[in-house]
């Protein structure tokens, strides 16, 4: 009878979020015909020619590793007979990773914490404004959110399937195996695969994967050699990836890059002097909510100036020498700008522009700052709970995105990622810890 109703409860909260996610992107159709990343471009490109690339003069495609190549990969599967991309599928395809993401959700709190919780945390992403938002545009935030969940589901539930109020060293065993809770193989394999298809999204997260790796040493009740095995696939399966993206740009491009090409872009976008100048002129111009507005016109002028290669690596490397040349010559407002960065990528209100209305800056931002809020006091609160490696995968993308984007670029969309996983944590500080306690399953 409980299995029939959690079955029926399910079933209905997979209705409410298809039809939340689907109305949101539905209205806002339109969004998903700009391509304001160039994802929609090389996806086209893909589709067209076979070429990871942009299509040059003549219809020629030139390779790029200007983006990772997972979600470009992906939409070219979605362009129609013209070449062109059809919004309608990107749209579906939003849907379905936003609803996959809310499930994950659902089950990771379920099993970390109670019924109840699992449907607060549910509910808490479904109707965020901030994921709904980036539904509606043709960027990367919609997929690494599902990616990232679903790197910590299937840490709980298959590499490690205990609940929050079960000791950290419960189980674990220094010496011989229990072979009634020996890990497969299948599950190392797995895992590693998932945290590969995160760093083909985004490289931000292979800071994250060189966190958990680690990690999974001290997780299961396996002797250490099995232990070491997996941290060993998972390793090996992420540095074949990446290995593979690299040895592909040797071949097209010429030089080995292992993330993208617009790495050294983003850092000088964040590190440049003018930038710099208007932080230094306004004493709240770091705040997104009230952000002193700076023109980029001298920053881009000059790095239109310097001297250059014909190809898109050298481009990426001037952008690299500028932006290292102004944090040497300037260290204080360098670390200065890190605070900022770090700042704006945790303020709840997002910055006003003018696509973007008053009313909209303050449903997001009120809505950030309850879950924040509430996330922080979950935690908190039961910390002896979140005390445990089942948590691990939150703190070190929250320790991965803060280290990444307070040196490069920012702003509150990029922290997109941890929103679900802060979800769950504002779902246990509003539930008794032993509240409508189910078993793991």
């Amino acid at each position: 009878m409980q299995v029939n109703r959690t079955s029926s409860c399910l079933f209905v909260g997979v209705a409410l979020a298809f039809l939340a996610r689907g109305s949101i992107v539905l209205a806002k159709l339109d969004s998903l015909d700009a391509d304001p990343d160039a994802y929609r471009v090389i996806a086209e490109t893909l589709a067209q020619t076979g070429t990871f690339g942009l299509m040059g003069e003549g219809g020629v495609a030139t390779p790029t590793a200007f983006r990772p190549p997972l979600y470009p990969w992906l939409l070219s599967f979605l362009v129609d007979a013209d070449g062109h991309l059809a919004s309608r599928w990107v749209a579906v395809l939003h849907v379905c990773l936003g609803v996959l993401t809310v499930g994950l959700t659902w089950d990771i709190a379920r099993r970390w914490w109670s019924d109840r919780a699992a449907w607060i945390a549910a509910a808490f992403v479904t109707i965020d404004p901030m994921l709904l938002w980036q539904s509606t545009l043709v960027m990367t935030e919609t997929i690494a959110t599902a990616l990232t969940t679903l790197v910590w589901w299937w840490w709980v539930a298959k590499l490690n399937p205990r609940s929050a109020d079960v000791p950290l060293n419960a189980g674990t065993h220094a010496h011989g195996c229990d072979r009634s809770s020996l890990w497969s193989l299948a599950n190392a394999v797995v895992f590693g695969g998932l945290l590969s298809l995160t760093v083909l999204c985004r490289p931000t997260f292979l800071v994250w994967a060189v966190l958990l790796i680690p990690a999974l040493f001290f997780m299961g009740s396996t002797c250490r050699i099995r232990r070491a095995a997996r941290v060993g696939v998972v390793g090996m399966l992420l540095f074949g990836t990446v290995g593979l993206w690299t040895l592909r740009n040797v071949s097209q491009l010429g030089h080995p890059v292992w993330a993208t090409t617009h790495g050294g872009y983003t850092l000088l976008l964040a590190n440049n002097d003018s930038f710099y100048d208007s932080l230094g002129e306004s004493s709240d111009g770091w705040l997104p909510w009230d952000r002193t507005p700076w023109d980029p016109a001298e920053f881009f002028a000059e790095y239109e100036a310097r001297e250059r290669g014909a190809d898109e690596v050298s481009d990426d490397r001037v952008a690299y020498e500028m932006a290292k040349s102004t944090i040497l010559n300037r260290p204080a407002m360098f670390a200065w700008s890190c605070v900022v960065r770090a700042a704006r990528l945790w303020h709840p209100f997002p910055a006003r522009t003018p696509d973007r209305s008053m009313l909209v800056v303050l449903v997001i931002g009120l809505y950030q700052t309850g879950l924040l809020f509430l996330a922080g006091g979950g935690i908190g609160k039961h910390w002896r709970s979140w005390r445990q490696v089942n948590a691990w995968p939150v703190f070190a993308l929250i320790i991965t995105l803060t280290a990444v984007h307070s040196v490069y670029w920012s702003n509150p969309r990029m922290r997109s990622p941890v929103i679900p996983m802060l979800a769950v944590a504002a779902a246990c500080w509003m539930v008794p810890k032993q509240a409508d306690r189910t078993k793991p399953t």
